[in-house]
């Protein structure tokens, strides 16, 4: 009986052993980090995702005016502004997208409003609502009439139209024409203050409907401390269909920078056959605040030729189309002083041998990260006395965080 547990024993300690040594081949990964989900989600928003956002939100205002938003993106398929979407969008990845692991990104396509140009309505189209504009509209509990406003229980884009169409004045046929305009200016009561609000509405040929254009966007979403959140990466976005928020600074000489019909600003001082004008000319962004930013960068669109260079040489386009970057500016007195040329990288030039948009490529900006009324400028030159005008085109101009 003794050697058969001796037997034993050794059996036990033998399997024992060997299990201890194939456990430390294992020992590192076993220490090692634990499997990870890190993915990037392409999803585009459904009508039924804009439903479920609104309930949503509507759990978490607290204003008439809140609540009256909320509701509106179930009825629209959009939203009306970056707050709605940067915090609606989070509503409904905390539910859909719940097993990613943290630096997991979220691309989401959604629909954004667009809003209506007012100044394209003539003054005699924009109409404000009289007393008893409310009351023809109804008296009645929850009508316009009863207080003579709107609120979150009285809908204007309901009630407007109707009375747009009942009041002879705006609807005379055959006189209103399909895609006519309307902006009507009316009275809105939060729950603690009345405001004026306004809204535009579009004759379709039989009944007056509510502008609601909108255009479909993208926007970056991260998954960190076991919630998402928006990105906001975009700083700037300009020069993509007219100057919009730029402005122009004429040093010297008489061209100027101006948008194109193509789509681009365009600057040149060539005026005809061996006439050149001298000129220095300023293009610049409004200002940013990046006190928030770390790792800013800019990049744009942009051709450049007949500057005078020879074979391959592009030492004279290099010289007059440069690219600068303050803080100093303040929008009324300008000193080139206080700007700091920024480099365009090797890869960001123009061959100068033809008409074809480049990219800048990525110029970094971390000189201006955590400061606040930064500017980008274009800076055009061109002499009389070198003969040399050549001609600068710039679009697409993008300022974002990396």
């Amino acid at each position: 009986m003794k050697k058969i547990y001796f037997l034993v024993s050794l059996v036990t300690l033998a399997i024992f052993t060997s299990c201890m040594d194939v456990n430390d081949q294992f020992k590192d990964i076993i220490a090692g980090a634990a499997p990870t989900n890190v993915v990037t989600y392409n999803y585009t928003l459904t009508d039924a995702d804009y439903g479920t956002i609104s309930k949503a939100a509507l759990k978490v205002v607290t204003t008439t005016v809140d609540s009256t938003k909320a509701k509106a993106i179930a009825t629209n398929k959009l939203f009306m502004d970056t707050a709605q979407f940067s915090t609606g969008i989070p509503m409904l990845l905390n539910t859909k997208y719940i097993y990613a692991d943290p630096k997991s990104v979220a691309l989401i396509t959604y629909n954004l409003n667009i809003p209506y140009d007012t100044t394209k309505i003539i003054a005699a189209n924009k109409l404000t609502l009289q007393d008893s504009d409310y009351v023809a509209m109804g008296k009645a509990s929850n009508q316009p009439g009863q207080y003579k406003n709107f609120s979150a229980a009285i809908d204007p884009n309901f009630y407007i139209p109707i009375w747009l169409k009942q009041t002879k004045q705006l609807n005379i046929t055959p006189y209103l024409k399909s895609g006519e305009t309307r902006l009507i200016r009316y009275k809105f009561y939060t729950g603690s203050a009345t405001v004026v609000n306004y809204l535009v509405f579009v004759y379709d040929g039989a009944n007056w409907i509510a502008y609601n254009a909108k255009t479909a966007k993208k926007a970056k979403f991260v998954y960190e401390n076991k919630a998402w959140s928006f990105v906001n990466s975009e700083i700037l976005l300009g020069l993509t269909d007219g100057i919009g928020d730029f402005t122009t600074v004429s040093v010297e000489g008489d061209q100027i920078w101006a948008w194109n019909s193509y789509k681009y600003m365009m600057i040149t001082g060539y005026v005809s056959a061996n006439v050149y004008k001298t000129n220095e000319d300023w293009l610049i962004s409004p200002a940013m605040n990046m006190s928030d930013r770390t790792t800013p960068w800019l990049t744009f669109m942009h051709v450049g030729r007949y500057f005078g260079d020879t074979g391959s040489s592009t030492e004279k386009m290099r010289k007059a189309i440069t690219v600068w970057a303050t803080t100093k500016y303040d929008g009324i007195t300008f000193k080139a002083s206080d700007w700091t040329r920024l480099t365009i990288p090797e890869a960001g030039y123009p061959t100068g041998a033809n008409w074809t948009l480049i990219s800048s490529t990525p110029i970094s900006l971390s000189a201006y990260a955590k400061k606040n009324n930064v500017r980008i400028a274009f800076r055009y030159l061109s002499s009389e006395a070198d003969a040399a005008a050549g001609t600068w085109e710039v679009k697409n101009v993008l300022v974002y965080e990396e």
